[in-house]
Parts: structure tokens; sequence; C-alpha cells
């Protein structure tokens, strides 16, 4: 096989038999080996450059810039979807059942009620306080009346017919008993309340009522929320 870049050498240092098709096998003709040299040399450039890159390269340490890189430092926390750790990982079994909070501050952790408590099937339910006491009512919170009265004079029903009070327009109000009947003459609609009645009391101002204890209760409402487990796991 050709060796045309540095992807094609074999480990097998008998294989190398020529480079870039320059012969270098037993027996070639010295004239060759300069021009092999040169082309195993432009292989590493290309190599150097990125032209041609390494198929599988393994680094016991790396330096770029004088600094030792590693593609995780030792200590770094990553989230994994996955129940062990990877190879060269530690898993961290601190947290349990919680969510992941994004800050822009120092992180932390908080709370108290586990993840699948506070998301779990939830009915809700509570008291509301409408405690209605009673209430006398004042006189400025009836509305504005007035009564009829009875006349201080006693008439028998013989002698006030009631053809003659409704001809006076002159309420009347009846009493039998004790072995007479007898009437008392009322002020009608129009009279003073000097004659039959009393002057207009009341304000028709508000009133209130304290409120009473009730309970209520709601449709469940499913918090069930959907979730995939993932652990952290430092790098040993």
């Amino acid at each position: 096989m050709a060796k045309n870049s540095i992807r094609d050498y074999a480990n097998a240092a008998a294989s190398n038999t020529d480079v870039q098709g320059q012969n270098i096998d037993e027996g070639c003709s010295p004239a060759g080996i300069n021009n092999a040299i040169r082309e195993v040399m432009a292989d590493l450039a290309d190599v150097n450059d990125g032209t041609i890159s390494l198929v599988s390269p393994n680094f016991d340490t790396a330096t770029i810039n004088s600094v030792s890189i590693d593609a995780f430092p030792s200590g770094t926390k990553m989230l994994f979807q996955q129940t062990a750790a990877p190879t060269g990982w530690t898993k961290d079994t601190t947290h349990n059942d919680k969510a992941l909070r994004i800050t822009s501050g120092t992180v932390g952790t908080g709370g108290s009620v586990a993840f699948e408590t506070a998301f779990a099937s939830q009915t809700p339910a509570g008291s509301v306080s409408v405690t209605v006491a009673g209430h006398t009512l004042t006189t400025s919170e009836i509305p504005s009346h007035s009564h009829f009265t009875f006349s201080s004079t006693r008439n028998t029903v013989s002698t006030l017919s009631q053809a003659n009070l409704t001809s006076s327009n002159a309420p009347y109000q009846e009493h039998r008993g004790n072995g007479a009947d007898f009437a008392y003459l009322m002020a009608d609609s129009g009279g003073s309340a000097s004659v039959g009645k009393s002057s207009s009391t009341g304000g028709g101002s508000s009133h209130t009522h304290s409120g009473s204890t009730a309970t209520f209760t709601g449709t469940a409402i499913d918090l069930d929320v959907s979730y995939v487990d993932v652990i952290i796991a430092a790098k040993d």
C-alpha cells in the first residue's frame, strides 16, 4: 500500500517500503533516500497545520500555551441521564428527589418539600370567614314611617255607623266584649299627628353584619408533572 500521508504509515516498520512513492525498501537506490526523508517531513507538516488530521491520538498529558489540559478537570460536576456514573466519574448522592433551579448568583440549595410531593395531584379545600351575627336596628337605621293612633273618645258602635265613618274618611277600630260594642275613631290619612297619626321617625341609614365561617372544596388539580431523572457525578 502506498504511504501517501502519515495516516497510511504502518505500525510495523518492515511494512513501510515507500514514502509518497519514493522507494525505501531493501536494496533501494541511495538517491531515493533524500527524497523519502523530505516526503516524511512534508507529511509531518501536513499534520502540524491540520491539513491531515490524526485518526485517534492518545495523550498521557497535553499542554496548550503552558496550560495543562484535560477534557474535564478533576472535581468537575455534571448531570448525566443514566443510573451509574461514567468511567472516570463518581456518583454524588447528596441530593435526591429535588428540582433544578437556575441562578445568576452564588449557587446553593433550599426548600423542604420533595419534588414528587410538591407535584402530586391536589384537591383545593379550605374555609372562608363569613360569620353573620345578630344586629339590633337603631332608630336611624329604620326607614322613615308613622303610625295611626286611636282617638281619646270611646263611642259605641251604634252611635258610629260604618256609613258615617266611611263618609268622613275616618278609619276606626272596633272592639267587642265586656257586654258592649264600641269603637275608637282614628285619624284619616290626611289628619295631623296631634289628632290621630304619629309623627314620622327613622332615617333609613345602612347597617352591617359581621361574617360567618364556611368551607369550600374544588376539583382535583393534577400536578403530577412528567420528569426525567438525572444524576450528579464528579470527575475523578
